[in-house]
């Protein structure tokens, strides 16, 4: 296998890893999560001009990436705890390039003039009047224009990318806030008609699926990298009993299981991207396993980042419970989207 990575995407992840920087948008998303005012559309726009929409979308019109590349992109999202939609909405834009390379609604997707949340991991039904049944969690942001969703034809049972208006949905059923960054809410999308509507085969759908479920556990890999680089550097300078902390034996096995299963989660993850690129039962095997074990490897360093911090761990003074908290959303979100009934063999397991 191939693990290489084109040098131009490589050159584009160093470039939104230096602007997010310059910005420090780590802290400001940090400190506005307390405050609940989250999601930033200047920031989302400045991300589609660097051209992030249309990573993975085909030459000339995208960068022409690849899904292992698109790993790289979601570890720096996930670093930052970007709130908007920035996997899901590469994993859309090439969904529907794929299919509809000339529309409009790519159009506005790639340009960031309509803020999509893609919320592929379980289906609707659409039914044969144009309307859809079901219940999802989408983003409760102030910010979000629309929610695309994987839908099942209820007469054909083939499937369809449909995206919905987010002023047309009902109140709420129920809100949660397990992640401040990405406050969500559940909803019902019984009777609303979607605006736009793409018919896709069911192998497409599943492999939009696998590549949603995919780069959302980068992300978490991208948090799980920088917490643990912000950790070493607390035990670095945090002292007791006039010595660092980090020269003590225990603590510096905690930091190399950290490091190990850091690298572990990165090389699933990998491994995962490079086989869904074969469209072969293979992928759905290996994203079934990212599916299951980074979740947990993440909740795992996560914890053990917030008691190597001490008591500041359990205070908002230290953002690892942001990460924690991601963690944890991206956990559940994976297990209700009912991906362990789905009905085909490229069911992704319930990660435990």
């Amino acid at each position: 296998m191939n693990f290489a990575m084109d040098d131009d995407v490589l050159t584009l992840v160093e470039s939104i890893a230096d602007f997010f920087e310059r910005r420090g948008d780590a802290s400001a998303i940090a400190d506005a999560s307390a405050a609940g005012a989250v999601a930033d559309r200047e920031r989302w726009a400045a991300l589609c001009q660097m051209g992030l929409p249309a990573l993975c979308l085909a030459e000339p019109d995208g960068i022409g990436a690849g899904v292992l590349e698109a790993t790289a992109v979601a570890e720096v999202i996930g670093a930052a705890l970007v709130p908007e939609p920035a996997t899901g909405t590469i994993v859309l834009a090439r969904a529907w390039g794929a299919h509809a390379p000339t529309s409009e609604f790519l159009a506005g997707l790639c340009s960031g003039s309509q803020i999509t949340a893609l919320r592929a991991f379980h289906d609707v039904v659409l039914s044969p009047a144009g309307d859809l049944s079901g219940a999802v969690q989408v983003p409760d942001d102030g910010v979000t224009d629309a929610v695309a969703l994987l839908a099942r034809d209820a007469y054909t049972a083939e499937s369809a990318i449909v995206v919905v208006d987010r002023a047309t949905l009902p109140a709420p059923i129920s809100r949660t806030a397990v992640d401040p960054t990405r406050s969500a809410a559940l909803v019902s999308v019984d009777g609303v008609e979607p605006t736009e509507v793409l018919r896709v085969s069911n192998p497409a759908a599943d492999r939009m699926r696998r590549e949603h479920v995919l780069l959302t556990a980068a992300e978490l890999v991208g948090g799980m990298q920088k917490v643990l680089t912000d950790t070493i550097g607390h035990v670095k300078t945090r002292e007791q009993f006039g010595r660092p902390i980090g020269s003590f034996q225990a603590i510096k096995h905690k930091l190399a299981d950290m490091y190990a299963a850091t690298e572990q989660a990165r090389a699933a993850v990998q491994f995962a991207a490079l086989d869904c690129a074969t469209n072969t039962d293979a992928g759905s095997t290996s994203v079934a396993a990212v599916a299951r074990w980074v979740p947990r490897s993440a909740i795992d360093l996560f914890e053990e980042a917030v008691h190597l911090y001490g008591a500041m761990g359990y205070s908002w003074e230290v953002p690892v419970h942001l990460h924690l908290r991601r963690a944890l959303s991206i956990r559940a979100l994976i297990n209700a989207g009912s991906i362990v009934s789905h009905r085909r063999s490229a069911a992704i397991p319930e990660a435990v």
